[in-house]
This record gives C-alpha cells, sequence and structure tokens, in this order.
C-alpha cells in the first residue's frame, strides 16, 4: 500500500505575500489520503448516497414547487424561454432539466403568451407548471430523472467536505464526515428532491472551502478560478446567494488584517475577480439576452405592480432603475424583486402559533428538533474543540463561524418561516465541527470513547431509520420523533406533497376505492389513480372540483392543512375536529387517513 501523504503545514514559500503558516494543522500533520483511498471512499459514499436518495424520491409524488422548478428548467434550458417563474435564476432548474432534451417532452408556450406578466407571476403560474407536469407529460418520467441530477449536487457536496476535512484533520476524520452527510435526513431529503436549496448548499459551501485554500495557501490561479466558478454557480441558482459575497469578501479582508495571509493587493485582485466573473457568469446563465423570450415585448415589469411596490418601496425604485438601465436581464431583477415583496409577509407555522411575519427564533428552533440529537452534540463539543485549538490555524473557526452567522442572519431577519430548507447551507459546516467533536472525543480515554461514539451512532442509526425512507419528514427525540412533528412544524418541513403514492399504496391495501381529500401539494392525484372528494384548503388546480365529502367514508387530511396555516380562521375550525381524531393510518408522516361516519362541522 502506499504511503499516506502528510501536509507540511507549510506552503507559503510559493508566495512572498502570504505568512508562513507553519501551524496550519495539529504537530505533524494530518495523515492525508492517498489517490487510492480517496478514491474508494468517495465511491463507496456516491454508491450509497444515490441508492438511499433514489429509493426516497421514487417513492414520492411532486411537492408543491417541483413542477413549477421542472417546467421552468426545461422552457429555459430547451427554448431559451425564462419566464416561466421569475423568482429563481436559472442554471440548478436548467441543470435539472438536463435529462429531459433525451425525452419526449410536450410543451406550449402559447399560454405565457397569452397572459399578462403580472397575472403570470402572480396568479397562473402554479396552475398552469402543474399542468404541464401532470397532464401534458408523464410527470414521474420527467421527475426521476431531473431529481437524479440534484442527488448528484449532493455527492459533490459529500466530495467537497471529503476534500477538506481530509487536508484539515485527515483521512478517517474526511469518512467520518461522508457517514455523517448520507444519514444527515434534512441533506437526503432536499437533495432528493428538484429544488435549489441543495445546490446552492453545494456551491456556496465549496466556494468557502476553496477561499480557505487560498488563504491558508496562498493564491494558486487553480483555486481562484474554482472560487469564481462556485461563486457564479452560486448567484445563478438563488437569490440568497447574495450572501455568500459578503461572506467571502470580509474573510478576504480578515487574511489581510490581522492574519496577514494574504496582501491588500491580491486580496482586492481575488474579490473583484469573484464579483466581475460573477455579473459575467449571471448573464452568460441568461445566454446574454435582456428579455426573457424571443417574445417580443414580453417582459416583466413588476415594479410598476402596487402589491409589488407598497412592500418594499425603495426596493422597487432602485429595480425601476437597474431595469430600465438593462444593467442584468429582465428576468433577474424583476424576480429579485418579486421574491421581495412576497418574503415580507407570509403566514407561518410553529408549535400551533399562527403569525403573518414569523419569529426570528423560528429557524433556530427548526435545527433544534430536525436535526438528529448526536450531530447537534458532537457539533456543539466540535466547536469547543475547534476554538481550543484554533491555534493550529487561527483562521480556520472564522471559515465555519462566519457562513453559519451570515446564512442564518439573513433567513431570520426575514419573514419566510416555512421550511428548514431556507438554512440548509449552514448543514456542511455543521458536519465540520461534528467531526472536529468525534476527533476531540477520540483524544480522550479508549473505553470512555468508545462508549460515547457507540451510543452517539446508535442513536443516530435509531433517528435516521425510524424515519427512512421518510426523511423529509424527519425530527429528533427531542420531541418524541416524526409522529409528533407536525404539531411544531408543517409546510416543507414535513408535508410537502409527497405521499400521494403513499396514499394510493394504502388504498390498494384497504380496498378504499374512493376518499375524501384535503391534499396540500403541487402533484395529481388523479394521476396516481387516486379517486377524490376534494375538500376544502386542496390545491389550486382543483379549486373548481372542491365539494361537500361523501359520508360514512374516510378523510386523508395533509398535515399542513389541518394546521389551519394557510387557509381562513372558518376552515380552520372546519378542520378542528379532527385535532382530536385518531386517524386509522398515517402516510409518511404528513397525510393522516381518518373513518368519518357523520358530518364533523
Amino acid at each position: 500500500m502506499a504511503k499516506a501523504r502528510r501536509t507540511t503545514g507549510d506552503a507559503s514559500t510559493s508566495s512572498p505575500d502570504v505568512a508562513p503558516d507553519t501551524a496550519a494543522v495539529p504537530t505533524g500533520g494530518p495523515t492525508r489520503a492517498t489517490r487510492a483511498q480517496a478514491a474508494v471512499a468517495l465511491l463507496v459514499f456516491a454508491v450509497l448516497f444515490i441508492a438511499e436518495s433514489v429509493f426516497v424520491y421514487t417513492r414520492q409524488s411532486a411537492t408543491v414547487d417541483e413542477p413549477v422548478h421542472v417546467a421552468d428548467g426545461y422552457f429555459s434550458l430547451a427554448r431559451a424561454d425564462y419566464r416561466v417563474d421569475p423568482e429563481h435564476p436559472p442554471l440548478l432548474r436548467m441543470w435539472a432539466a438536463l435529462p429531459l432534451l433525451f425525452e419526449p417532452v410536450r410543451s406550449d408556450a402559447s399560454t405565457i403568451d397569452a397572459t399578462s406578466p403580472d397575472r403570470w407571476a402572480i396568479v397562473d403560474l402554479f396552475n398552469d407548471t402543474h399542468r404541464f407536469l401532470y397532464r401534458q407529460n408523464d410527470a414521474d418520467r420527467l421527475l426521476f430523472r431531473a431529481r437524479f441530477m440534484i442527488v448528484l449536487l449532493g455527492v459533490a457536496l459529500g466530495g467537497l467536505l471529503f476534500a477538506w476535512i481530509d487536508e484539515w484533520l485527515g483521512v478517517w476524520p474526511a469518512c467520518v464526515a461522508l457517514a455523517m452527510v448520507a444519514l444527515e435526513p434534512n441533506l437526503v431529503a432536499h437533495y432528493s428532491v428538484v429544488t435549489t436549496d441543495g445546490g446552492l448548499t453545494t456551491f456556496a459551501f465549496g466556494a468557502v472551502y476553496v477561499l480557505w485554500r487560498i488563504c491558508r495557501r496562498g493564491p494558486a490561479p487553480l483555486d481562484v478560478a474554482w472560487l469564481c466558478l462556485f461563486a457564479i454557480l452560486a448567484v445563478t441558482s438563488k437569490y440568497s446567494s447574495a450572501l455568500l459575497y459578503p461572506v467571502v469578501l470580509l474573510l478576504l479582508a480578515l487574511a489581510v488584517f490581522p492574519f496577514r495571509r494574504l496582501s491588500a493587493r491580491r486580496a482586492a485582485v481575488i474579490g473583484a475577480l469573484v464579483l466581475v466573473t460573477s455579473y459575467a457568469g449571471l448573464w452568460a446563465s441568461y445566454r446574454f439576452q435582456y428579455e426573457p423570450s424571443a417574445t417580443a415585448g414580453w417582459t416583466f415589469a413588476l415594479h410598476d405592480n402596487p402589491f409589488v411596490a407598497d412592500k418594499v418601496p425603495t426596493l422597487t425604485a432602485i429595480v425601476r432603475w437597474i431595469d430600465g438601465h438593462h444593467l442584468v436581464p429582465n428576468v433577474f431583477s424583476e424576480g429579485f424583486l418579486l421574491g421581495q415583496a412576497k418574503s415580507q409577509s407570509r403566514f407561518a407555522f410553529l408549535a400551533g402559533q399562527f403569525s403573518e411575519r414569523g419569529w426570528w427564533y423560528y429557524f433556530p428552533v427548526a435545527i433544534a428538533i430536525k436535526t438528529p440529537l448526536p450531530l447537534l452534540a458532537l457539533m456543539l463539543w466540535g466547536g469547543v474543540m475547534v476554538w481550543r485549538r484554533r491555534g493550529d490555524d487561527p483562521m480556520l473557526p472564522l471559515f465555519i463561524v462566519v457562513p453559519v452567522v451570515a446564512f442564518m442572519a439573513g433567513p431570520m431577519q426575514a419573514h419566510l418561516n416555512i421550511g428548514l430548507r431556507h438554512v440548509l447551507t449552514v448543514y456542511p459546516f455543521f458536519i465540520m465541527l461534528a467531526v472536529a467533536g468525534v476527533v476531540g472525543v477520540m483524544r480522550m480515554p479508549r473505553r470512555q470513547a468508545q462508549a460515547l461514539l457507540g451510543a452517539a451512532a446508535l442513536v443516530w442509526l435509531f433517528e435516521y431509520g425510524r424515519v427512512y425512507p421518510h426523511v423529509l419528514a424527519f425530527f429528533n427525540t427531542s420531541i418524541g420523533g416524526p409522529a409528533n412533528g407536525a404539531r411544531y412544524l408543517v409546510d416543507s418541513n414535513i408535508d410537502w406533497g409527497q405521499d400521494l403514492i403513499g396514499l394510493k399504496a394504502w388504498m390498494d391495501e384497504q380496498g378504499v376505492p374512493e376518499v375524501n381529500l384535503a391534499y396540500f401539494g403541487g402533484a395529481d392525484p388523479e394521476y396516481y389513480g387516486i379517486k377524490a372528494v376534494y375538500l376544502n384548503g386542496g390545491p389550486s388546480f382543483a379549486a373548481e372540483r372542491l365539494g361537500a365529502p361523501k359520508l360514512p367514508g374516510y378523510v386523508a387530511l395533509s398535515a399542513t392543512i389541518a394546521s389551519g396555516v394557510y387557509i381562513d380562521e372558518s376552515r380552520r375550525s372546519y378542520y378542528q375536529p379532527f385535532h382530536a381524531m385518531t386517524p386509522v393510518a398515517t402516510i409518511g408522516y404528513s397525510i393522516n387517513v381518518y373513518r368519518v361516519e357523520r358530518p364533523w362541522w
């Protein structure tokens, strides 16, 4: 076997602008993975992560947002038509839609052409993209192929974590990190659906990792190129990537003073390159076209919409000026404006409470109850260890703390409290701290370390195994697990429309030909062969088919609708009696099925 490489801890000799880093790693340096070891570890991880993710997503119907993401990705990629959904940049959606170029896909832009931009963006979007996926095409065929592309980005995240921790702590801690990624339910859940959250997490983490290498070893041209690329990928994937830029610039500034890792000139050049290439990459992602499609005269002017202007007047004025000067593609500036306007007020649910503006502590609570308890404990202990040993690499704690603070602060000050996924970007950094915690425990007496780590592994496996494959509904043991999750959080935390396949399987097993359905989601029950009477609060695409329940019979009630978060007070009381009833079945923790003999209202 080839000998494992060892870092010297002094890569500064190649650059006079970088101060010697003789204490970059613990004494003697970590035992780095050989190429063969790294290849085997990453291959095993990739196979396991792909297998468990595919098993998850092939048992899930479309979530609320997935028809929009898939339709937008296909139209953007195949037709250079970026109008479908302006609320996200196009890159990740186009990446997901890449396999669809080799599939027979029916698509028709005439609906958008005939609709005003304001109405399309605010009213018609979800219904028409639902029709694209579920009425015009074979939904699961398109959806499963698109989801696989997102799974690959989860594999990439594992590779980046392995590389960073291998360089920092060595090969076996890097392998521990891979195991944590494979067993972290929030990562598995959101890398198994077509959204922008997982991709942004990979790109933002990659940018911070490469910047750490630059500040530790000197600005090698390849590392600078990777930093620029990750920044481009982030900004063209999701608007919240804006949080990455102050992180990069602050860490560059700290590398100049007080840590003296870079000269001011080099730091300024790197920062400028990141900003300039990001701007160019943004235009490239829209193929350097200002208008969102080839339809002449069809542009978004949401800065003139009272709904938008009244909510964010200052930003509206800025975007009007930007759009008037064509500084960025029309759909990018106007989509950012629309997203900010919508986020100013959004109904939210937390532990039985309702709010239109959310709570500053929503995401800390969500993290506390939706993260495996061993990960939380090891993360906290790892934070202590990293702080105590910061002399080994004085800047490294900042490369964890600064991104976590920034990626938490943005969502916490906003009013969009609908899912842990909006802070998914902090989880790779949590895993870094947890791995440091494992290394710290290993320095304890052998029997004590074995007992602690063995107990942590058993609890983690129990919590994960209890919910798998319904990983979107993960809640830890502190609140009693996923069975109690809907008492605390709903929407994309537990019930995002993903369990129609499971509902149909239960109906077939029980010989139930029809249900009364109050469903929260973007999938079509009829596509899965579910015969249903749609009840109050059901999906917008079934709004014209709402009716009174057929009783006696079964009522299938989504957890999000049962919570009452997105329905008015009268309809909340309509479902209130179910809170005291015992369901005859629970489907994936997101849909409860009740046997009802007579009207309950």
